[in-house]
């Protein structure tokens, strides 16, 4: 019979605050965990050399967060960073990854509770620290591997990270291509990994009455209208998408744009272009037809999730970390290089107004297993299935 979790300590190295909403989807897991009775306490180690150098705001030391049958407490223990440099024998990430684990170990003996397991979000530094952890407090160790690319094993390379992690208890992959990295670069063993896709609180999002949304956004009723959401960055592509806007042509397609960044989208035709507050967001995607995110890389793409929920036909890359959440019942794939191929999927959902229905009914179809209370759930079935 596996063990009962009552206690679960959070390791990150970016925990949203009200001033700062950095990060929000460890945050909505925490929340998912603490609703099943589940006692959270999060460490969330803050940077003081970023604080002087940057002029960044810093955390409170402790805090805590009520959910709706629980309480959250979080802690921002202190410490000292330097640049992520690389050069003969010394690299600066080694000394970032002890002062961050320092920091955690400090607070953990000052909080002296006996947690059941240890949940780092990301290898670097928080599953690392995790599993250093685990060997000198005897708490089995787990850490969620969500990266879009190969930064957090970069940071100290394969064989280092691969030492670091060998008594990790278990992996929480958010796609099957994110499991594939893990294993063909023999990071962790394949029979200490699940694949757990991300999800999204489908108390927020969920399908609004499109006509009430565009009327209370001042949006053009009879429009058809591209969303976007996602930083405004080369990976992501609002650049790419808003030139496949203008093949289509402007007087054709209007579009909005949620995000920020340096490469931002230039095209005739945008509604609206910027940040929005979270909550905000389901309301401005039940507005649009068709969501499109020409993204290079992903772990597992919220955004699409919760573009999904609201019931927006999808179009976006055929690489293979959209495979778990993208099947042709509510997207059509495309090379999010590929300017003409993007414009051809617009231009197919606009004009064919059934197979735009049809993708939408799959949308909300799909997104129903995709919730973080169902997600929650699993990674503890995981988790107590893993304990020593």
């Amino acid at each position: 019979m596996s063990k009962k979790i009552k206690n679960i300590c959070i390791i990150t190295d970016a925990y949203p605050t009200p001033d700062d909403p950095k990060n929000p989807f460890i945050d909505q897991l925490v929340v998912a965990f603490a609703e099943k009775n589940i006692n959270c306490t999060v460490i969330n180690p803050v940077s003081v050399t970023k604080k002087i150098i940057r002029k960044s705001v810093l955390r409170p030391k402790q805090w805590s967060k009520k959910t709706l049958n629980n309480k959250i407490q979080i802690y921002s223990p202190r410490y000292v960073t330097f640049s992520s440099k690389k050069f003969g024998f010394i690299n600066t990430n080694t000394l970032n990854l002890k002062f961050f684990e320092y920091s955690c170990i400090k607070m953990l003996k000052k909080l002296n509770i006996k947690f059941d397991a240890i949940y780092g979000h990301f290898i670097f530094p928080s599953g690392i620290s995790a599993s250093t952890i685990s060997k000198k407090f005897n708490i089995p160790a787990f850490f969620a591997y969500g990266e879009n690319t190969n930064y957090t094993i970069d940071y100290l390379g394969k064989k280092r990270t691969r030492e670091l992690l060998k008594d990790i208890s278990g992996v929480v992959s958010v796609s099957t291509a994110n499991k594939e990295i893990l294993v063909e670069q023999n990071i962790v063993p394949e029979q200490k990994i699940k694949v757990f896709p991300n999800s999204i609180n489908n108390k927020l999002f969920y399908k609004r009455d499109k006509d009430k949304m565009r009327e209370k956004y001042g949006l053009p009723k009879d429009a058809f209208i591209v969303a976007f959401v996602g930083r405004f960055v080369e990976v992501k592509g609002a650049n790419r998408l808003a030139k496949a806007i203008e093949k289509v042509g402007a007087n054709k397609i209007k579009s909005v744009f949620i995000g920020f960044g340096n490469v931002r989208p230039n095209c005739d035709g945008i509604l609206f272009e910027g940040k929005q507050p979270h909550d905000k967001i389901p309301e401005l995607l039940s507005a649009a037809d068709v969501f499109v995110l020409p993204t290079l890389a992903e772990g597992c793409c919220n955004s699409i999730i919760e573009a999904m929920a609201c019931g927006l036909p999808i179009i976006s890359s055929n690489r293979s970390f959209n495979d778990d959440i993208l099947d042709e019942t509510c997207s059509i794939r495309i090379d999010p290089t590929n300017i003409d191929e993007i414009a051809k999927a617009i231009e197919k959902v606009y004009e064919d107004d059934e197979l735009r229905v049809r993708l939408s009914k799959g949308s909300l179809e799909k997104s129903k297993s995709l919730n973080i209370e169902e997600r929650a759930e699993n990674i503890l079935g995981f988790i107590k299935g893993n304990l020593q």
